[in-house]
């Protein structure tokens, strides 16, 4: 049942569009900009708070982003309730669809990587602008910051009443 209602988050995350495309490429800019940050203070020479601004940002994003998505999913939610969906249901709905802007984007930072290195080489020029290391951590930070916006979400959709659905109808 989980895996179910997981791959149902992921359609309908992928249906919202423009929202799922702005989000995708606000997250996209902060994994590279922090990925760059990360890189220079692991070689020596970056600033540590320039960081942390960054993880900031992130997190008042994942913020904002948990709410748009549980103020745009009320109903549909609601209609859930009445289907009988538990709140764990409810909470990986919400995981999907945000996992899913997070793992596009770390997709295109790392094709947008990849073919740096790539003309990098091929033209004889071979600065890597960032390591694996932090490219990973930043990933993973961003997947961690996602769970805050995941739990606004879902303790604001836990107050939803069956009832709204049926009211709207």
């Amino acid at each position: 049942m989980t895996f179910r209602v997981f791959m149902k988050s992921l359609r309908l995350a992928v249906r919202t569009g423009k929202r799922f495309s702005l989000f995708v490429i606000i997250y996209s800019i902060l994994i590279g900009i922090t990925s760059i940050i990360l890189n220079d203070i692991l070689k020596g020479g970056g600033e540590v708070w320039l960081a942390f601004f960054f993880v900031g940002i992130m997190a008042v994003v994942a913020l904002v982003y948990g709410l748009i998505l549980s103020s745009y999913r009320k109903l549909q939610v609601a209609t859930l309730r009445c289907l009988g969906w538990t709140s764990a249901n409810i909470k990986w709905f919400f995981i999907g669809e945000l996992l899913l802007v997070c793992v596009v984007a770390a997709i295109i930072d790392l094709e947008i990587i990849i073919h740096y290195l790539g003309i990098g080489y091929y033209i004889g020029i071979n600065p890597p602008i960032l390591d694996a290391t932090p490219f990973l951590i930043t990933v993973f930070v961003v997947i961690g910051v996602q769970f805050l916006g995941v739990f606004v979400a879902w303790r604001r959709m836990l107050k939803v009443r069956p009832m709204e659905a049926l009211r709207k109808a």
